[in-house]
């Protein structure tokens, strides 16, 4: 009896537990994106797939939507990328991919890109942040291949505590990275943590992303984020701060059995200021 009744509920958890989603819609709406930019130019690219609220860099943040409405079509459709690498929530609502892209008639890679999608809610999906880092791929990715997936997360929270919960996390990120950066990104990087850093290769595994994280005084100011509504997958972003350099810093978090953990992190730096004259 006590056997049939444990069976029971364990049939019971397993048909209530939510499925892990996949990372295919975001993968299809950034390839989506790629081939309008193509087609039609990036700027009609750009404008056709920002969130109202999405976030660009120009160096600083500012509305996405506005600022590619200002903006004449330049006719440019030379811009191309590809996503190689893509993580979604279980709740299906929130997602990012990152990968290659080239501009101009040189085929080599200038960097990668890193795009987070939210859907909205008449169910297609806008990105909420666009930007990327000038890394160097040790060898080519293939624009067809299937991008790698982050593994869906096991169980998560609302989302006002995702984000009150990663808003406190990063506080105190911030002032240990004050005194060394090493010091929290030891702490919160999970052990398939992927770190971008401009001038090198995408770092994949929490030893290689230590490595291109280095040493020495950042601080980071936090500036807004996302959550999914599983609670289990959030974004945020900032400014960041080391010697005399300034950029934006921005974080894909993931709830894990061992609690919030880094699996994406890239920092922008900010161009130089143009000369006077």
């Amino acid at each position: 009896m006590r056997a049939t009744l444990l069976a029971l509920l364990m049939l019971s958890a397993c048909a209530t537990r939510p499925e892990a989603a996949s990372v295919a819609p975001v993968v299809a709406a950034e390839r989506a994106f790629a081939a309008d930019a193509a087609a039609m130019g990036w700027i009609p690219a750009f404008r056709a797939f920002t969130a109202p609220d999405g976030i660009v860099l120009q160096p600083d943040p500012v509305n996405a939507a506005e600022t590619f409405a200002a903006l004449p079509d330049d006719g440019n459709r030379s811009l191309q990328w590809w996503p190689a690498y893509a993580g979604i929530a279980r709740s299906g609502d929130l997602g990012f991919t990152t990968g290659p892209y080239v501009a101009g008639e040189s085929d080599q890679p200038r960097g990668h890109y890193f795009t987070v999608w939210r859907r909205q809610p008449d169910g297609q999906w806008r990105w909420i942040f666009d930007g990327g880092v000038p890394v160097r791929d040790a060898s080519p990715i293939a624009r067809d291949a299937e991008p790698a997936a982050l593994p869906a997360a096991t169980r998560g929270r609302s989302e006002a505590r995702a984000l009150n919960e990663i808003a406190a996390i990063e506080r105190g990120f911030a002032a240990r990275a004050g005194r060394d950066v090493a010091d929290p990104y030891r702490a919160f990087l999970a052990e398939d943590g992927r770190v971008n850093r401009a001038g090198a290769p995408p770092a994949v595994g929490k030893d290689a992303a230590l490595a291109a994280v280095g040493g020495g005084a950042v601080q980071f100011e936090r500036l807004g984020g996302a959550a999914s509504s599983a609670g289990d997958l959030a974004f945020s972003y900032g400014e960041a701060r080391w010697g005399d350099r300034r950029g934006h810093y921005c974080r894909i978090w993931q709830f894990r059995p061992e609690g919030w953990r880094i699996v994406f992190d890239q920092i922008i730096p900010r161009p130089p200021e143009a000369s006077a004259g």
